[in-house]
């Protein structure tokens, strides 16, 4: 009863407050990149529609193996906002602050199986991996085999609240191109 009586007496804004405390802090580090990397890909269309037509559509299929599409193209967006391209380098910052150059970016192995069935089937879309590096857009036309990538495995929370090994592609920074 004395709870019911403190809360009554409690702001709302106060209890809002509380209730985003809570919820921030109990979710987990994918769930905080998960919503960050679906909220760019909203905010991003205007931007990809520029890179590849006005023609080219969000998918708002929560599970879809490509962000956007039209009927020649395929495109994954990662956002990467701790990633900066200076001098024909990107640049990361961790989240502890220590700084080091990449040498490759990477995406979910799953999307590259996804194009390979796609095409086996017969589709001649071209399908592209793009990251967002701090509002600047930076592009690798997918490709089956060759030295522009490498595949390895990685260890980590993929959205299932536990790390898990899965593999991840590692494209060559060499071949990844800037498109805005």
């Amino acid at each position: 009863m004395m709870i019911m009586m403190i809360i009554k007496n409690l702001s709302s804004s106060f209890i809002s407050l509380i209730f985003f405390y809570l919820f921030y802090y109990k979710m987990t580090q994918f769930d905080i990149d998960y919503k960050r990397g679906k909220e760019s890909e909203i905010e991003s269309l205007p931007d990809i529609q520029k890179i590849f037509g006005d023609d080219i559509k969000f998918d708002p299929y929560q599970f879809a193996h490509f962000d956007y599409f039209s009927d020649t193209y395929m495109v994954e967006l990662k956002t990467r906002d701790r990633v900066k391209y200076i001098d024909g380098q990107f640049h990361y910052t961790t989240r502890n602050g220590r700084e080091m150059i990449l040498d490759s970016l990477y995406f979910d192995n799953p999307k590259r199986t996804f194009r390979l069935k796609q095409k086996k089937n017969g589709c001649k879309k071209n399908y592209w991996v793009l990251w967002k590096c701090n509002g600047e857009y930076f592009g690798w036309l997918m490709k089956e085999h060759g030295d522009e990538f490498y595949i390895e495995p990685q260890y980590r929370d993929v959205g299932f609240g536990y790390k898990q090994n899965r593999n991840v592609v590692n494209v060559k920074a060499e071949y990844i191109h800037k498109l805005s």
